[in-house]
Formats: structure tokens, sequence, C-alpha cells
């Protein structure tokens, strides 16, 4: 408990034997929130990393078919619903500290940018191999794309917030 609480709760009529059973209560539930935020937090990854990977499954048929910025488009539109969902999912879980909002910043980019240059490639190898008219993409442009517009949101997400912190600490 901070300093300023107790201060209040002394001024308030609290002994200091009432102030220490409040500050046990409340670091008790505090483990609780964590240990369950930790829970959520590893659960919400496994989902992103698995929409990661359908997601790439899905757009294995378009990167055969479909010429450039169609499907630049489609990939750009999928990658930004699943980076939604991925800032959603882990900014709004509490209690969690900052090593666990960097690693997931770093994992799940990270997968999401090796599974696609895989996915480029054996769309590749169905494009070279099929009597289709359309040139083999470039695996690691498509997958830049797909990892920028993924952790786009998450960037836009952490710009409000911060812009929310200075404006509060402003007013």
């Amino acid at each position: 408990m901070k300093e300023e609480k107790k201060i209040l709760l002394r001024k308030k009529g609290w002994d200091e034997r009432e102030i220490l059973k409040a500050e046990k209560i409340l670091e008790r539930e505090e483990h609780h929130d964590m240990f369950f935020s930790k829970i959520v937090f590893w659960s919400a990854l496994v989902v992103i990393i698995f929409a990661n990977l359908v997601v790439s499954l899905i757009l294995i048929p378009f990167l055969i078919v479909l010429k450039q910025w169609i499907l630049y488009s489609i990939i750009v539109l999928l990658a930004g619903t699943i980076g939604f969902l991925y800032n959603f999912l882990i900014t709004d879980i509490g209690h969690l500290k900052r090593k666990h909002h960097v690693l997931a910043g770093i994992i799940v980019p990270s997968l999401a940018l090796a599974n696609f240059v895989i996915m480029v490639i054996v769309a590749n190898q169905f494009i070279t191999n099929l009597p289709i008219k359309n040139q083999p993409h470039n695996p690691w442009l498509i997958s830049g794309v797909f990892a920028i517009t993924f952790i786009l949101p998450s960037l836009l997400g952490r710009i409000r917030t911060t812009r929310k912190r200075r404006k509060a600490v402003i007013a």
C-alpha cells in the first residue's frame, strides 16, 4: 500500500494493526489476480499464434491466384483484423508486467513473419508446379507487409494511451 494511502487511513482513525491487515488482504488478492492474468495472457498468446497460422493457411490459395495489389489488400485487411484482436486481448489484461508485453511483442510478430515466409514459399512452389500464369511472390515483402500491419494496431494503441496519460498529467 502506498504511503499516501496509509496517511489518509490514519487520518480517518485507522490504527497500524488495521492498516497492516488491509495491506495483507490486498497483497493476497493481487497475487491471485496476477496468477489469473498470466493464464489469460498465455491463452491469448496461443489463440493469436493459432489465428496467424489459420490466416496464413487461408491465404495460400489467394497467394497462388491473385496479383499483387489485390493480394496485398487482402493481407492488410486480415493482418489488421488479427492485429486488433491481438491488441485487444493483450492490452486489456491487467496485472501484467512490462516483460510480458515485451515478450508478446517479440514472439508473436516473429512467429507471424516466419510463418508467412514459409507459406509464401509453399504458394510459390504451387505457382511453379501448376500451369498458373502468376509470378512467384517475394516472401519477405509479403511477410513484412503482414507483420507491419499486424503490429500497427498495437503501436497505435500505445500512442493513444501515452497521449491520454500526458493529457491527464497536464490537466
